[in-house]
């Protein structure tokens, strides 16, 4: 009775363990958010565009302003319609409120990553726990893959948020008993699927559809479908995605022929695109781009396997494989297919860590000491192509040979403080989270900087930004500038060009600047702007007849004796660049 009496008359010591918890989950949320700024926003601006895809998507967001089309894309002032345009409408409003350079054109999809992250947040705090979510979230933006797609200028990160935006609602809106909250998840469903639809066509629609059907038919709910809102859902689709595609295909016809078979079902089904890989291609990207979770995989698949039962965590282990099983049996394949199943097996992952560290008990979070353990081998890596670049070649140097010595002060003591964190971890005598979380995430800060810090250095050697500005000099406003037999996409973003460049090929190949639909529909340049491509009979035709000094072309020096040799008029030789051509 009276240990009864003295805890009712003494709650002091509660209220401090509720305080404490309070105060370390704010220094855990603090830590993850400060990690999220670093990995998505410090040195944004600084890697120059990445060739070719960066310097492509650049390039034609910036002509939507110098044309003020908005309807039809177009690349060097060339009509190209291989994706939708819903995503260069974003990077044109980037460049319209912030100018235009490198760090607006990757705005969208920094914003988008940041977006995954806080739904990864969400919905694991929701359904799972707090921590849950703040290990997900972590996993998430600090996995290889989606750090680098975060930033860089691609769809494939804001297909992504809007795919996870459209399941996620599909998940809730199953949950909500009042029918008013529902119809509200639901309307967010189905705007985020038109908006996946127009970044990058029917796969925003594909992905989510399949794994929300196969999960009502293993669940047996398929009589839910009523409950799903078709009948304003489907109008409200229709009216988000059928106004530019209706307008682009009368503006353009035969593009809706071209985009839908072509670019979608010839893609998948047949090797058209030169994208062919193995089998086992995706097993190799996941094992990569997870880096430095690749090790929880295994483990979190199999817990997932195990709590099936569990409609969340079905619904979470659908939408990992279904899609990755569906882009393994495609005929084209690129790593960044399969970022669409990054969120959710974060989220896999980041519930498998929480669980283990609450349990506690030695050795029981030994996965986390091999994640630290690869951090330690990679960042040792770093440092030593830092200190001997000529051991790899000009294209694995990576900018190395620049790296400064208080940066190499910093890596080692991120190594020290991995190690410490993974064998803290490993060792079982933590008491709270807290402690793992705030030191991991301090080191995996050091990390992001560092890894930004050698995007800045990689991209030298994979860009036109140094190349345009040696070459500027020697531009007039006559100058016609001339890409002959190469591709070089960021050279007109860099150039700031207002005319389109030519572009000298043999006709024959199946893809000219990056674009399968110019090589097979033929260029069409803006009206009253010139022509685009020219054979090398063109291109001939047209040096012998052009005064001196009006042309300036970028030529590989194996294509060089042509114009010393066999063109009417000698060509003299500017500069020379030993990267990109």
């Amino acid at each position: 009775m009276t240990s009864t009496d003295t805890s009712i008359n003494n709650p002091v010591p509660v209220i401090e363990i509720g305080s404490m918890s309070r105060v370390g989950n704010r220094i855990a949320l603090g830590a993850l958010l400060l990690l999220c700024a670093v990995a998505l926003f410090v040195k944004l601006g600084a890697p120059a565009l990445f060739e070719p895809d960066e310097g492509r998507n650049a390039e034609k967001a910036r002509e939507i302003l110098l044309l003020h089309d908005w309807i039809t894309p177009h690349e060097n002032f060339a009509v190209v319609l291989d994706k939708p345009i819903f995503y260069y409408w974003l990077v044109a409003a980037a460049y319209r409120a912030f100018g235009i350079s490198e760090w607006s054109a990757r705005l969208p999809s920094a914003l988008a990553g940041l977006g995954c992250v806080a739904l990864v947040f969400f919905f694991a705090r929701r359904f799972f726990g707090f921590w849950e979510g703040l290990w997900s979230s972590l996993i998430l933006v600090t996995s290889l893959e989606f750090y680098l797609l975060a930033r860089i200028v691609i769809f494939d990160m804001t297909l992504t948020f809007f795919t996870t935006l459209s399941l996620f609602s599909f998940f809730y809106a199953l949950g909500e008993e009042k029918s008013r909250r529902r119809t509200s998840w639901l309307g967010l469903m189905y705007v985020s699927l038109g908006a996946a639809t127009l970044v990058k066509g029917p796969i925003g629609v594909v992905l989510p559809g399949m794994v929300a059907l196969t999960y009502l038919l293993i669940c047996r709910k398929l009589f839910l479908l009523r409950e799903l809102g078709l009948h304003f859902g489907i109008p409200l689709f229709v009216a988000m995605v059928a106004p530019w595609y209706y307008e682009v295909e009368r503006r353009n016809p035969g593009y809706l022929r071209y985009f839908f078979w072509e670019e979608n079902f010839i893609r998948y089904l047949t090797s058209h695109f030169n994208r062919t890989q193995g089998w086992y291609y995706f097993f190799l990207v996941l094992a990569v781009g997870f880096v430095p979770w690749t090790f929880w995989i295994p483990k979190a698949i199999r817990e997932a396997w195990r709590g099936r039962r569990d409609d969340t965590m079905l619904f979470l282990l659908l939408w990992t494989v279904l899609p990755f099983i569906f882009f393994s049996f495609s005929s084209a394949k690129l790593p960044h297919y399969i970022l669409p199943i990054f969120p959710p097996l974060a989220l896999l992952a980041g519930i498998s860590i929480a669980r283990q560290i609450t349990a506690g008990g030695a050795k029981r979070a030994w996965p986390l000491l091999l994640s630290c353990f690869c951090l330690c081998l990679l960042i040792a890596g770093f440092i030593f192509a830092a200190s001997s670049p000529h051991v790899f070649p000009r294209a694995a140097q990576f900018g190395f040979t620049e790296l400064p010595d208080p940066l190499r002060a910093i890596a080692l003591l991120t190594v020290i403080v991995l190690a410490g964190v993974g064998l803290f971890a490993w060792s079982g005598r933590w008491k709270t989270q807290v402690t793992i979380f705030a030191g991991l995430s301090l080191a995996l800060i050091f990390y992001m900087d560092l890894l930004g810090y050698i995007l800045v250095g990689s991209s030298a050697l994979r860009s036109t930004r140094d190349l345009a500005t040696q070459v500027s000099s020697y531009i007039g406003p006559d100058t016609q500038v001339i890409i002959y037999d190469t591709s070089l996409e960021s050279l007109p973003f860099y150039l700031k060009i207002n005319q389109p460049i030519w572009i000298v090929w043999s006709g024959e190949k199946d893809s000219v600047m990056g674009s399968f639909y110019l090589a097979e529909e033929a260029a069409r340049s803006r009206s009253g702007l010139g022509r685009v491509l020219l054979t090398f009979k063109e291109f001939d035709e047209q040096w012998a007849k052009a005064p001196k000094n009006h042309f300036v072309v970028f030529i590989k020096p194996k294509n060089l004796w042509h114009l010393k040799h066999e063109v009417a008029n000698s060509a003299k030789v500017l500069l020379e660049d030993h990267g990109l051509l």
